[in-house]
């Protein structure tokens, strides 16, 4: 997102954004979620101990409350049609008032909530500024055992007794239980599996704010032809956390096989909005690298695309993990060669094999990840 346009509304947000609240008693089981706030529990994946016997489960979300500006929408939108020549139309308008919303909620700080998980009553930490909680539970194999649906593990946030009859109350979550040994995809998103243009201000910011979001051609079916291997998805994207739910949205709307997302925490109100334009060599190898000594005993295979760093973040992955990262796919969107003078310095000393340059995914072959 252009810098110009993102402080542009981080000005606008002064005095919103963050509350604070007190919550209920540690000991008291229903979470402390009032009636105007919301909780989205995020995607996550657990790992095994097998030394302890203990399934290691992060629980991580978010818990805010939904703002609806008039005002900062109408100044949002002046910005987009003066500086990009872009505005909402009566068709891309609910997409427009929905995302903003987002973007501009009003993050509850200091909440605790209770999660039930395995049949057992567990209290999470307080939310902090930007209305994020999170935490690794240590549940017993066992327990897993008896409460796990195939390899997944589901879980609720405990609700006082006026919520508990209220379906629109109810806030759910879920839990892959990956293996610690087997194939994972760790992919990109934008311009990667969905169509974003990252590199064209414009149509980045219309992807972003107006239209539906659009699949990739072809990478749906690709992702879904790796997952009858059993293999695991995880999505490390530039993306800021409050478009999770739109973004799963799409992925599960053209089919993408369960993932995990990794965003971008960012407060549409301080200095963490500058994160926003962090390079992904910057970004990117810290998260993808956690999620490497998460799992030292399973192969990974890497997809992003040209339009951006992903051709040299997975470079130096393959260079510092080469018994882990198997392979790297970069989607063509900038219509270069493999032999051109980038890909040259980039992929310099790493085997021919270990990386390919594609333009359409029907040239991936489920053999390329063994």
């Amino acid at each position: 997102m252009p810098r110009s346009l993102l402080i542009c509304f981080a000005l606008l947000l002064t005095g919103c954004g963050d509350s604070e609240s007190t919550s209920k008693d540690a000991a008291t089981r229903s979470s402390a979620i009032k009636s105007d706030e919301h909780v989205v529990f995020f995607r996550t994946s657990g790992w095994l101990n097998e030394a302890t016997g203990e399934w290691h489960v992060p629980i991580h979300g978010w818990i805010y409350e939904p703002e609806d500006s008039t005002v900062r929408k109408t100044i949002f939108e002046t910005v987009l049609e003066e500086q990009f020549d872009l505005s909402p139309t009566e068709e891309t308008e609910p997409n427009f008032v929905r995302r903003v919303n987002l973007l501009i909620a009003d993050n509850e700080r200091g909440k605790e909530l209770t999660v039930n998980i395995a049949g057992r009553d567990y209290l999470l930490p307080a939310s902090a500024e930007n209305g994020h909680f999170e935490t690794t539970l240590h549940i017993p194999e066992t327990d897993v055992d008896q409460y796990g649906a195939g390899d997944f593990i589901n879980f609720s946030a405990a609700l006082a007794e006026s919520d508990e009859s209220d379906n629109s109350r109810q806030f759910d979550g879920e839990v892959r239980l990956v293996g610690p040994s087997g194939l994972s995809v760790i992919s990109d998103i934008d311009d990667t599996v969905k169509i974003s243009n990252v590199t064209d201000k414009k149509s980045l910011l219309e992807y972003t704010f107006l239209l539906d979001f659009e699949a990739a051609p072809g990478m749906a079916e690709q992702y879904r032809a790796w997952s009858l291997n059993d293999v695991s998805f995880h999505f490390v994207s530039s993306s800021p956390w409050q478009l999770y739910s739109p973004l799963t949205e799409f992925l599960d709307g053209e089919d993408f096989p369960w993932a995990t997302l990794d965003l971008k925490a960012v407060r549409f109100r301080d200095e963490t909005l500058l994160d926003l334009f962090k390079k992904g060599t910057e970004t990117k190898p810290a998260v993808i690298e956690n999620i490497l000594s998460t799992y030292p005993g399973r192969k990974f295979v890497l997809v992003g695309d040209s339009g951006e760093q992903d051709p040299e973040v997975y470079a130096d992955l393959l260079r510092t993990f080469p018994d882990q990262v198997l392979k790297a796919f970069i989607r063509n969107v900038t219509q270069e060669t493999a032999n051109n003078k980038r890909f040259a310095d980039v992929f310099e000393n790493i085997d021919e094999d270990r990386w390919h340059l594609f333009d359409e995914p029907g040239h991936l072959h489920a053999q390329d990840t063994d």
